[in-house]
């Protein structure tokens, strides 16, 4: 009866194997940065508030506009 992998074939699947499960562990009980989390959330709030007052801006341009137009 015949293997169907040589050795070198098995060294390489059982070290790809090791590796993945590795990673894997470590992607699972390590935590993410807190800092970095809240950073983006600070980032994510200006972002709202400036196109927030950009709607505003253009609202009140397009006001004025018309009011031109009416004198």
């Amino acid at each position: 009866m015949e293997l169907p992998y040589t050795n070198l074939e098995m060294a390489f699947i059982l070290l790809a194997f090791v590796i993945f499960s590795l990673f894997t562990l470590a992607s699972i009980y390590t935590t993410p940065d807190d800092s970095n989390e809240e950073e983006e959330h600070e980032i994510k709030g200006k972002e709202k508030k400036r196109k927030k007052s950009e709607k505003k801006k253009n609202c009140s341009e397009e006001e004025h506009r018309s009011e031109a137009v009416e004198l």
